[in-house]
């Protein structure tokens, strides 16, 4: 019986994976979750896409998650008549509102009125991914100039990052909340909330969720300094947190950058939630039909810390290799958890409650019987992901539900793969049937494998935690 990958894979959609046949073969590749990048995504196109998301994993009876990835309130520039060659020593201008007339030849606005009343002189602004930096000279409420510290092409709309600069951007902008409208009304099963920087900027989603009905998690993107001040009351608050590279890299020494995700990853795994880390996995393989020995090793690192999802961004949404790509991802991820199988931080988790601890007492005895599977009755999926959170050595964990959207935010959690049953009232016997005939069916188990079966949610009327061992 072939390894079931424990680390699950999530890819972006984009111009050059839009067609069925692309996302069919993306998700039999091995994708689990598929990422909707609302920066570059038009309604119509965001439609089209889901529609052929949830046609395919219908077709290969596979339960893929989609996540909307909210473009949030990012600083950018402006347009420029033609690309800039800037050089060191250049004299740039940011002007904080559009018609603010310009005082030196290289001058343009930004998205970000307030830009002048955050930055003070010294401070530096990164430009395009860090690619161009400036270092501010003189600053008014009206307007920024600077002097460029590292020569570089400026293009139209560049990203800005403030290293180290706390910033009073809201938490949405007016198209986050019409693509979050987009989003409950198609039922996607995460939004991603870019430049989270504290627990109210989540809270604050959700609250919009419940208000429209929504079922989906928020997931919090880590981009700068605030967050990373922030960063145990915003695990704490969130559904599961993405470790954003390019702006990190861009906000943070870039010697702290593994150091950061270390942390991230273990804070995380100490209070129990999701945790994906992001950006350039396999950068080169946008062009390139074959990954560089460094990015194998970046991903043995996130594998090795026992993260729950490893993203692709621009290697699916425009890359030449796609396909290659998730191909790549899912076989040296099985190589490493084969090898490796076992957790760096689960086990200084705190036991918080008797779930926990009935949890704990679960996987310890999957972990004392070799060839073990977890098996998990849940309603709202708690013990389902408590049993992801606590990462067992070997056995994988089969979570069975009877609802859909549970099912779907299962789909992220690591070493979990998620079934869509119906639990009897009064009949517990019959789904702990029901579920090892599916689960035959699918060839995840054989005659005679220990089972370990955890449940809190077959009792009808009671309140009963239960772990069984049974045989296959």
């Amino acid at each position: 019986m072939p390894h079931m990958r424990k680390t699950k894979i999530l890819c972006t959609l984009g111009p050059a994976t839009e067609s069925a046949e692309v996302i069919t073969t993306l998700i039999e590749k091995g994708t689990d979750i598929v990422r909707l990048n609302m920066s570059h995504a038009s309604h119509d196109w965001v439609r089209m896409v889901y529609a052929r998301i949830r046609e395919a994993a219908a077709k290969g009876s596979k339960e893929v998650a989609v996540l909307m990835d909210l473009t949030g309130p990012s600083i950018r520039t402006g347009d420029v008549e033609k690309p800039w060659q800037l050089q060191v020593g250049d004299w740039v201008e940011f002007r904080c509102k559009a018609d603010v007339a310009a005082t030196v030849p290289l001058s343009v606005s930004v998205n970000y009125p307030e830009l002048g009343k955050d930055l003070k002189v010294g401070d530096i602004i990164m430009v395009d991914g860090g690619m161009i930096q400036i270092r501010a000279t003189e600053i008014t409420d009206k307007r920024v100039i600077g002097t460029v510290l590292t020569k570089g092409e400026m293009k139209s709309r560049r990203h800005i990052n403030l290293p180290g600069v706390p910033v009073r951007l809201p938490p949405l902008t007016q198209k986050d909340y019409a693509d979050l409208d987009l989003g409950c009304e198609l039922g996607v099963d995460y939004f991603a909330l870019s430049f989270a920087r504290e627990p109210a900027h989540i809270q604050h989603l959700q609250l919009l969720l419940e208000q429209k009905g929504s079922k989906a998690r928020v997931i919090a993107k880590i981009e700068n300094q605030q967050a990373l001040q922030n960063i145990d009351t915003l695990v704490e608050a969130s559904g599961g947190i993405m470790v954003a590279r390019g702006d990190l890299g861009s906000e943070c020494p870039i010697e702290d950058l593994p150091l950061i995700q270390r942390h991230i990853v273990e804070r995380c795994s100490y209070h129990g939630r999701k945790v994906i880390v992001a950006t350039q996995m396999l950068e080169s393989m946008i062009e390139n039909p074959v990954p560089t020995r460094a990015e194998v090793t970046d991903i043995f690192n996130a594998v090795i810390e026992q993260v729950d999802c490893v993203m692709l961004s621009g290697e699916t949404s425009v890359g030449r290799y796609p396909d290659k790509c998730v191909e790549v991802l899912d076989t040296v991820i099985r190589r490493i958890e084969q090898k490796y199988p076992s957790g760096r931080f689960a086990s200084d988790a705190p036991l918080k409650t008797n779930k926990h601890k009935t949890v704990k007492a679960a996987i310890l005895l999957a972990n004392s019987i070799p060839g073990s599977k977890l098996l998990v009755f849940t309603l709202r999926g708690v013990m389902a992901h408590l049993l992801a959170h606590q990462r067992p050595e070997f056995a994988s964990i089969f979570a069975f539900t009877p609802h859909l959207h549970v099912s779907r935010t299962l789909v992220s959690a690591r070493g979990v793969q998620p079934f869509v049953l119906a639990f009897e009232e009064g009949d517990p016997e019959k789904a702990i049937r029901d579920a090892i005939e599916m689960l035959r069916q699918h060839n995840h188990i054989t005659q005679g494998d220990p089972l370990v079966i955890l449940s809190d949610a077959l009792y009808d009327g009671i309140n009963v935690d239960a772990i069984l061992l049974r045989d296959a």
